[in-house]
C-alpha cells in the first residue's frame, strides 16, 4: 500500500478521489492539501523531523498561492534532500495531447506522467501497481 499525497484546491474533487481510493483501492493512506504552499510546508516540516514522507504526489496545476510549477521547483530543494523516490503526477484538466510532450520535456526528470482530468478508476488503479 501507498501514501498518497492529492494537492489540489478543488474540493470536490479531492473528495471525489479521496472516495475513489478509499472505496476501490483501500488500505492507502491519503493525505491533502490545498495549495502548494500548504503542501510544500508539510512535506519539507515531514523530512526535518525524520517522518514518513508520500509515495506518490497527485499534483494539480492550477492552484491559488502556489501553483502545480510553482510547488515542482520549491519540492526540488526538499527533494535533493532525501533518499526516498516519490513519484509525483501532474493531474490537470489543462494536460491534452497538444501541450503533454512539451511538459514532459520541461519537467522529464521530476513528474512521472501526466493525466488528463476527471481521473477514473482505471488510471487510479495503474497509478498504484
Amino acid at each position: 500500500m501507498k501514501s498518497i499525497c492529492i494537492i489540489d484546491d478543488d474540493r470536490i474533487y479531492t473528495y471525489g478521489i479521496s472516495k475513489i481510493i478509499k472505496s476501490h483501492l483501500p488500505g492507502n493512506e491519503l493525505s491533502s492539501f490545498e495549495n502548494g504552499r500548504k503542501a510544500l510546508d508539510a512535506i519539507t516540516k515531514m523530512a526535518e523531523n525524520n517522518e514518513a514522507l508520500p509515495d506518490m504526489i497527485l499534483l494539480d496545476i492550477d492552484m491559488p498561492e502556489m501553483n502545480g510549477w510553482d510547488f515542482l521547483h520549491a519540492f526540488q530543494k526538499v527533494r535533493d534532500k532525501i533518499e526516498k523516490e516519490i513519484e509525483i503526477y501532474v493531474i490537470s484538466s489543462r494536460v491534452n495531447d497538444n501541450n503533454e510532450e512539451l511538459y514532459k520535456i520541461e519537467w522529464n526528470q521530476k513528474v512521472s506522467d501526466f493525466i488528463q482530468k476527471p481521473v477514473n478508476i482505471e488510471a487510479l488503479k495503474k497509478l498504484l501497481k
